[in-house]
């Protein structure tokens, strides 16, 4: 056993030694012991103009940058370039194909552009670059990296919706967002424009520097959405349309969402029934209540295709401001999903329309 371990320390021994010898072979002259991959007579020398990385700020999505290095040999023979593996962006060396090399004389230059697409990125960490190589001894890869935040090119805080909640159309409704550019903290916008101009109104104000600093945002706008009094009762879904002047972005469309409680009230709120068979047809109640006990007249502005809708004041004593309204899904109806809207006009002061939602599914043998 002691023999085999002794085997092994000499055989790790040689072959420590073999690498040494290798790696260091004795110059000729002096004898002393040099590099052996050193190369001997003039070389290239790799120079850049610029760091390695290029910070270009902020870009906003589907935009094309383009950065440009300058290359100088500084050494004393012919520098050779070309790319190492693929590059993560569009990458040109001296305007030659992929695989082939650029020759830079002793004391002459050349570019290396990086282009770059930020596609649909959405990132603060954004980073594209690709590896050269070259015949340089002392440097022979270097890599270039282009970096920064990529962002929608309109920011709008908060996004895509704006939710009311459940708000009182007897009063005035207001809600506010924040509206800028990363890239561009010029923008204008140039119209805002609402699904119901008659009641909701938008309007713009520069943003603060107090408001656009936890924003991280160099300017903006504070835009005002107001729902005036009279939006009819019940769930609503409209639309804010913000145009503006950023070429990548010239409009932004947000949801505004809610619903509207008044002094008229649906019980239940809308009319669903998962399951009405197109030979026998159905029929339910619902219950308009109005406070106050203001006697109001209702008037069908809007129904179904064929559903029949009957509203009836209930003159028990004990239930005041209390309406029933029927209706009917007839028979015949056409098998497959209705989602639509009932609409009933009133001589209400405060309450001009009611809006019921309808979701009914018509089977050709359903339970209804």
């Amino acid at each position: 056993m002691v023999r085999w371990v002794i085997l092994a320390v000499a055989v790790v021994g040689l072959t420590a030694l073999a690498t040494f010898t290798v790696a260091y072979l004795p110059d000729s002259e002096s004898g002393a012991l040099v590099p052996a991959a050193t190369p001997k007579g003039p070389q290239p020398k790799v120079e850049l103009d610029q760091p390695l990385v290029y910070e270009f700020g902020k870009m906003s999505q589907h935009s094309i940058g383009k950065h440009t290095w300058k290359v100088k040999n500084v050494g004393e023979a012919e520098l050779q370039l070309w790319m190492e593996g693929k590059p993560t962006c569009s990458c040109t060396i001296a305007k030659l194909e992929h695989g082939q090399k650029a020759v830079v004389p002793p004391g002459e230059s050349t570019d290396i552009e990086l282009e770059w697409n930020t596609k649909d990125f959405e990132r603060e960490n954004y980073s594209q670059g690709a590896t050269f190589g070259t015949n340089d001894p002392g440097r022979p890869l270097f890599h270039l990296t282009v970096a920064g935040t990529v962002a929608r090119a309109v920011i709008v805080l908060p996004p895509q919706m704006i939710q009311f909640q459940t708000v009182s159309n007897e009063e005035t409704q207001k809600a506010r967002i924040a509206v800028f550019s990363p890239d561009r903290p010029g923008l204008k916008l140039t119209k805002l424009s609402t699904s119901r101009p008659d009641l909701i109104v938008a309007q713009a104000a520069p943003l603060s520097p107090e408001e656009a600093k936890p924003l991280k945002a160099e300017a903006g706008y504070r835009v005002t959405v107001e729902i005036k009094p009279g939006m009819p009762e019940g769930a609503f879904q409209e639309e804010l349309v913000i145009q503006t002047d950023h070429p990548k972005q010239p409009e932004v469309r947000l949801a505004l969402v809610g619903r509207m409680i008044g002094p008229i009230s649906v019980v239940p709120e809308g009319l669903r029934i998962p399951d009405v068979s197109s030979l026998r047809g159905a029929q339910r109640e619902l219950i308009l209540l109005v406070r106050g006990d203001h006697q109001t007249h209702f008037e069908v502005a809007h129904a179904p295709a064929k559903f029949q809708v009957e509203i009836a004041r209930d003159d028990t004593p004990t239930l005041k401001g209390r309406y029933r309204m029927t209706v009917t899904v007839p028979p015949g109806t056409p098998p497959g999903p209705i989602k639509d809207s009932i609409i009933l006009k009133t001589d209400h002061p405060k309450a001009h329309e009611v809006r019921i939602p309808v979701n009914i599914r018509v089977s050709r043998t359903g339970a209804a």
